[in-house]
Parts: C-alpha cells; structure tokens; sequence
C-alpha cells in the first residue's frame, strides 16, 4: 500500500451528470474503488440528470464539495457546466475531466503534427459555413479510395464518424451533416492494426510516462469503438516499444499537452501514422487507455495519488 496522509481532507469522485450517466456510474466506481485499494477513502459524489448534487444520501453542492476537497475527479464526461467554471474561480483542478479537454480540433492537430513531420492521414475539410458545391462529391469519390471515413472536426453529440462505401451514402452523410451545421473531415479509412499509446505527465519521476502500448481488434471492417477487444502487445520487440514510445511523446510534446491523453497510431506502408489524439480517454477497466495503464500495474488511483503527491512538494 502506497503512503498515505491521514491530515489531508477528502477525495472527491464525480460521477453521473447529464452525458452518459451509466458509463460515468461504472468509471466514478472503479475510480473510487482503485482509491480505496491505496488507502484513501473517497468521497462519493453522484449528480443526476438534473444537476442535483448528492452525498452520503445528504444534498449538497459544488461549492461545498470544492471547500472540503482538495482533490476532485470528474468521470461525468459533461463540459461547460457551471461546477466546472466555479472550479476554475476556486483553483480547484478537475482531474480526467472533459473540460480539460484541448480545444483544437482535428484538422488543426493534423496541421501541427505535419509540421514536427509527424505522419497523418491525407484528409478534406469541409466547413459547413461554406455552400457545397455540386462537383464536390465526385471530387472526392474520385480523390480518396472507399471506404471513406466521414467524421466531425470536433466530437459532436449525436453525429458519429461514419464509414463511407457507397456514393449516395457518401452525398446523402455529407450534406446531413452540413445541414446540422457541422464541419466534417473526410479521409480514406486504412484497415490497418491500431496501436495505442497512454501518456501520464509527472508521473512515476518522468515527465511523460508511457506504458507499453495495446492493439484494439476489431472482428469486422469497422470503426474501433468501445466494444472493440484490447489486448497488451508484451511480447512486440524492443525496438518497436521504442519507437511508439517516441512517437507519441513527440505528438504529445507538439500539440503542448497537460494532461492524460492516448495517441492512436496505425502502421501503413512500412510507417507510422498518427490517427487519433484523445485528450480526455475513458477509465473504462476494458478501454484501451486503461489496458495500457495496466501493462505496468497502474491505474486511476496510482496517478491521482502521485498528482496529491506532486501537489504537496510543490
């Protein structure tokens, strides 16, 4: 069991919220457990789809939450809420919350990646302020090869990334998404195997802690997501553990990161290609954030425990 100081107040874990109430459940409760695991004792906070604020079966709020806590964990997946913004005022971090997510979107990720000659794929923006022209469709039936991947330049509730195989399907999605006022990015999908890489600042005396990378599998022609099965790559040589490490702390350094992140990376051609960047992944036990975490016997509890840790030698 790691140290633990018995001075310091509570841990606060958020859970619930208005995104996804039962994913946050299942990811505030492995959080919580993971403290316990170490020591800590938690406080449990749930926030309903209605905002309301309770703990210990007693209501409560932000604000008395902030005061008693010096550690908060926000697993409710929400943004621009108002617990987040009074957080800001009480200097009070929010560990793995989305409202630390990075504000560029993917077309300016690419941009910058490109830039450190770092390979992306080759995509087409299409903005939805512009009109579409006629001629775009064909341009780009004829310009990338199927399947096309049509997804939003920023996650959009409500508008998945869709694969692209037919041309009606590839007019009908852009023109759906355009009317919803949605920019999109277009690029040809490689079936190709999918690495991901964990990254952990100021974590285990590094400044940026890598694990051993997973490969997600996915059994049909699809996009990877939250279903996928995530295995460990133990037995990839050296070399390559290397090289995925380097890779994805260049594209962490380069995009001017902060905070927990996991770089999606596929191999193409005899290359590396960055396709993904998540600035706030899930703590999911089965996502593949957390598998990479797990090759080297980490977990949430771990990190949040060096951050307090961190927070007191400062």
């Amino acid at each position: 069991m790691l140290k633990v100081s018995k001075s310091l107040s509570e841990i606060a874990v958020l859970r619930g919220g208005k995104k996804d109430f039962k994913l946050s459940l299942q990811e505030g409760l492995e959080v919580l457990q993971s403290l316990t695991k170490l020591g800590y004792h938690p406080l449990d906070v749930l926030i309903d789809s209605e905002g309301v604020w309770t703990s210990k079966g007693k209501a409560t709020d932000a604000h008395h939450i902030f005061t008693i806590a010096h550690t908060v964990v926000d697993t409710t997946r929400s943004t621009h809420e108002a617990y987040q913004e009074l957080a800001k005022k009480m200097h009070i971090p929010l560990l793995f919350s989305q409202a630390n997510k990075v504000t560029m979107d993917r077309e300016d990720m690419y941009r910058i990646l490109r830039q450190q000659n770092v390979k992306v794929p080759n995509t087409f923006t299409v903005r939805a302020a512009a009109p579409l022209k006629n001629s775009l469709f064909r341009e780009l039936w004829s310009k990338y090869h199927t399947p096309l991947m049509i997804r939003p330049l920023k996650k959009t509730e409500g508008a998945p990334s869709r694969l692209i195989k037919l041309f009606s399907d590839l007019e009908k999605t852009i023109r759906e998404y355009h009317e919803k006022g949605i920019d999109m990015q277009i690029l040809t999908y490689r079936k190709a195997q999918t690495h991901s890489v964990a990254l952990l600042p100021k974590f285990r005396r590094e400044k940026v802690y890598t694990p051993l990378f997973v490969e997600t599998f996915n059994v049909h022609n699809e996009i990877p997501h939250k279903d996928s099965i995530v295995r460990p790559h133990m037995q990839a040589p050296q070399i390559k553990k290397d090289h995925m490490k380097a890779l994805a702390t260049k594209v962490y350094d380069a995009l001017d990161l902060q905070g927990p992140a996991t770089v999606d990376i596929i191999s193409y051609n005899n290359d590396h290609v960055v396709v993904n960047v998540d600035t706030s992944p899930s703590l999911r036990k089965d996502g593949r954030f957390m598998k990479a975490l797990e090759t080297t016997g980490v977990d949430a509890g771990h990190y949040i425990h060096s951050h307090i840790q961190n927070e007191l030698d400062r």
